[in-house]
């Protein structure tokens, strides 16, 4: 414990305060580098002071007249490069030496009550002092934009309370006036200065103290509302107040929606809060260790740390380096290294999400725009979905075979070797019956999709080997792409891979394939593959793909897609699969992986997505024109959802289901009539004049956890957090603490798809998934972040109400767009003997993107 502490990784940035030096940051800075801190904390000094002083001084002996009486002197300034004013100095309002203002202050720790003299006087009702200090104020302000500090510490929101709660300041239970005048003077003074130059053009944070309790969280996000969720307003959670076991359940339960909704910066440990281990040495209670994980494990790569408060206690081992605080840096950093944080933060993954985080992304027109090389590489690195995608086809060609499927093309006498395609030298004589089954791979980009059919064939055909069955698999594998520059890629894998032409080499091969021709037999558990460039819902402008639609028995037997967008349907699969399905290019059995997916939406409080859909407005309509480009506009803006990785976020109810979309359309040939033409062209008739409009109507009823285990609404659920609330709903419902209000900033959308769904022989289900819902998401997976539907105004729900979401799927000839909703009402209980009582409407928003009018996707 007596060595320096250095950091183990790059995003656990800890600053420290100290109080005696907090006037000299260039000392402060010294000793907190030797101790591994990363910046420092320096109060604003009070410029009007010094301007006042200097004009008396030329007028009049007397020094200082009106603000302030002795003027001000930084040597730091003259110590310290502006690199370190930028990047390692943190500023903080105080209240100046001379400066005096009566303020309640009982039960408040020191570092709270900081500036809390000066906010007191500019919120002042009476506004006798309101002028003095509006000159320190902005004074101090001026020099943060002057000197490039990037944050400014502000004191806490000012709350009324009674004499009876004055001696209950820190109880979670107290209920204080958080809709006092003082709130609301100290919120019009934010939102002026988040307008201002200081923070519009110098780009000053503000960070302002919130204590971790009900009535201060609430009080945040009433002020957040109030400036208009300005995002250079943050908060910085201060924690200086023990945690009893029993409370961490409600205090998860208000925490979770206010880690999105609160713009959490930076959280604050106070001093005061450590304990000592048996040889004297910092620690944290359980309670508190548990929060740290719980904390972190959210927001941790974008949090800024801070320790504040007097030093330590002369027992713990004298606080430890030149700071007298290195060594609760040291278990700090010692905390950030214990399991599960490490995984969530700094896995290869994670590091790769980082730039992603909250960033909101135009969905893709998969129908008009081409993608980059680069995204195709960056998809196809996914560990998960590709997969899972080679286990579903895997599984179709077992279950195709056993149940007969596929067309037996003949019987073939082949080595064992080349029966099981293992390299072996085992040349006994086999003779097996070689099935045929035609693999149509549609939107097949770089080929991802085609190399895992491959590998299935080989694999599918093995285990009838092992399954003691003369039987194997050839597979013609038909890859179809709309991208000319993606085509050029897969034709060069056909020019130079074997396992794409049937394990030989493909210089002595023809590239295409005769449908009728059956002479040539290859190797069993081979494929052969045949590059077409042309869009999938007009298979019938291919000679190729024409020969198969006219042959029955050359066409598709599985057709394999990667279509699906983050809501499910919003790269417009439906339309896709189904224009394949029309063409009449697929079997009355054919089987579609995906087989289904299934939409799903949640509420969202996050006023980080909910600031950058409107940063959107300014944004260029057409980024090819420049400048001279019209802006988005706020209707566009608001009305047009975002593919995001959510980070600031939280999900505040469990997902529900909006719809499922089915594939291919069910041909029931028995609705036919006699003609025979009807019957084998059963597959296109399914497909034709398929309504893929939806809408569904959703009550998000209230939830005793507000959300807690389902985190920023991208991931899996929270394990660690899960067994405190689900096992303590009625300990959270009856408990004495306050209900939560949430605000919801909007909804996001995800998906569930089941890729391939069928019944094992003891008649289990077998599956093969990929999701990005929550309660099953499929872990490791990356090609997919949720889909943000904001909201153009924030909804405000108060205990006990129910939020609904009204949201559509429309269509005409040429588009595809969603339309949506949201209102928070009371349902009543019906009582027993009594009719339905109407409902109560709290709040409702307006219709998002009617018609279209914002957003679509072009068929």
């Amino acid at each position: 414990m007596g060595s320096r502490s250095k950091p183990t990784n790059s995003n656990f940035i800890v600053g420290v305060a100290l109080p005696e030096l907090i006037g000299d940051a260039a000392t402060t800075l010294r000793r907190a580098r030797e101790d591994g801190f990363d910046y420092v904390i320096t109060s604003l000094p009070n410029t009007a002071s010094s301007a006042s002083s200097s004009s008396s001084s030329s007028s009049s002996s007397n020094h200082g007249v009106g603000v302030g009486s002795s003027t001000i002197i930084r040597t730091d300034v003259t110590q310290l490069e502006s690199k370190w004013w930028s990047t390692s100095i943190v500023g903080i309002v105080e209240d100046p030496p001379d400066f005096q203002f009566v303020t309640p202050s009982s039960g408040i720790s020191s570092s709270c009550r900081r500036g809390r003299q000066l906010i007191d006087a500019l919120t002042d009702s009476a506004g006798g002092m309101t002028g003095p200090a509006n000159q320190i104020f902005w004074g101090m302000m001026e020099w943060a934009s002057h000197m490039n500090i990037p944050a400014v510490i502000l004191p806490s929101i000012p709350y009324e309370f009674s004499i009876e709660q004055d001696d209950c300041l820190v109880s979670m239970s107290c209920g204080p006036n958080i809709n006092c005048d003082a709130a609301k003077e100290y919120a019009r003074l934010l939102a002026n200065l988040a307008a201002s130059p200081i923070c519009a053009s110098s780009h000053v944070q503000l960070w302002v103290r919130v204590s971790l309790c009900t009535y201060a969280l609430q009080a945040f996000q009433l002020l957040l509302a109030r400036c208009d969720h300005a995002p250079c307003i943050g908060c910085m959670l201060h924690i200086d107040q023990p945690i009893d076991a029993a409370e961490l359940p409600n205090l998860l339960r208000e925490l979770h929606p206010f880690l999105g909704g609160g713009f959490v910066k930076s959280i604050s440990w106070d001093t005061s809060i450590f304990l000592k281990n048996k040889k004297g040495f910092p620690t944290l209670s359980k309670s508190h260790q548990f929060l740290f994980s719980f904390l972190y494990g959210r927001l941790g790569r974008t949090l800024r740390t801070l320790v504040e408060g007097n030093v330590v206690d002369s027992s713990m081992q004298g606080g430890g380096g030149s700071s007298s605080r290195l060594y609760i840096l040291q278990y700090l950093r010692h905390l950030r290294s214990r399991d599960p944080l490490p995984d969530k933060l700094d896995s290869e993954e994670a590091i790769l999400e980082t730039s992603y985080l909250d960033t909101l992304q135009s969905p893709l027109q998969p129908l008009g725009d081409h993608l980059e090389y680069q995204t195709y590489e960056t998809f196809e690195k996914d560990p998960v979905k590709y997969k899972r995608y080679g286990e579903a086809i895997e599984n179709a060609l077992i279950d195709g075979m056993i149940g007969n499927k596929f067309a037996s093309v003949r019987k073939k006498r082949v080595t064992r070797r080349e029966k099981m395609f293992d390299g072996t030298l085992n040349t006994q004589l086999l003779e097996v019956d070689v099935y045929e089954v035609t693999i149509l791979v549609v939107g097949a980009g770089r080929g991802p999709l085609v190399k895992e059919a491959i590998g299935a064939v080989a694999r599918a055909s093995r285990s009838f080997d092992i399954r003691s069955r003369q039987l194997s698999l050839r597979a013609k594998i038909i890859a179809i792409e709309k991208n000319p520059s993606a085509v050029l890629y897969l034709q060069s894998l056909k020019a130079s891979d074997p396992s794409w032409n049937d394990g030989k080499d493909p210089h002595h091969d023809d590239d295409m394939f005769d449908p009728n021709d059956d002479d040539d037999i290859a190797n069993p558990g081979t494929s052969n593959v045949t590059v077409i460039c042309c869009d999938m819902r007009e298979a019938t402008s291919h000679p190729t793909l024409r020969n198969m639609i006219m042959n029955e028995r050359c066409r598709a037997d599985i057709v394999v897609s990667e279509l699906l967008g983050s809501f499910g349907d919003n790269e417009l699969s439906p339309e896709c699969l189904d224009g394949v399905q029309k063409c009449g290019i697929l079997k009355i059995n054919c089987v579609s992986i995906p087989q289904s997916y299934t939409a799903f939406i949640a509420p969202v409080s996050s006023a980080r997505l909910y600031s950058e859909a409107k940063i959107q407005s300014c944004h260029p309509l057409n980024n090819s024109e420049g400048p001279a480009s019209p802006a988005v506009g706020m209707q566009r803006a608001m009305e047009t959802p975002y593919v995001v990785r959510s980070h600031a976020a939280s999900q505040t109810h469990p997902e529900a289901e909006c719809w499922k979309f089915y594939h291919p359309q069910f041909a029931a040939t028995r609705h036919f009539g006699n003609d025979p033409g009807d019957k084998h062209n059963a597959s296109a008739l399914a497909a034709e004049n398929v309504n893929n409009d939806r809408h569904a109507h959703i009550s998000f009823k209230n939830d005793p956890s507000n959300g807690c285990c389902f985190g920023s609404g991208y991931g899996a659920l929270d394990t660690e957090v899960e067994p405190y609330v689900s096992t303590n709903h009625e300990d959270m419902m009856s408990s004495s603490s306050e209900d939560v209000t949430l605000t919801i900033h909007g909804f996001l959308g995800t998906f569930h798809s089941v890729l391939y769904g069928s019944y094992g022989d003891g008649g289990e289900v077998k599956e093969s998934v990929i999701s990005i819902a929550p309660h099953s998401f499929s872990v490791g997976m990356f090609s997919w972040f949720p889909l943000y539907f904001p909201l153009k105004e924030p909804l405000r729900v108060p205990p006990g109400a129910t939020l609904t979401c009204s949201i559509w799927r429309r269509s005409d000839e040429d588009r595809v767009w969603y339309e949506w909703c949201a209102e928070v009402v009371v349902v009543p209980k019906r009582e027993p003997g009594k009719g339905w009582e109407s409902t109560t409407v709290l709040a409702a928003s307006s219709l998002h993107n009617p018609g279209g009018r914002s957003y679509h996707v072009k068929k």
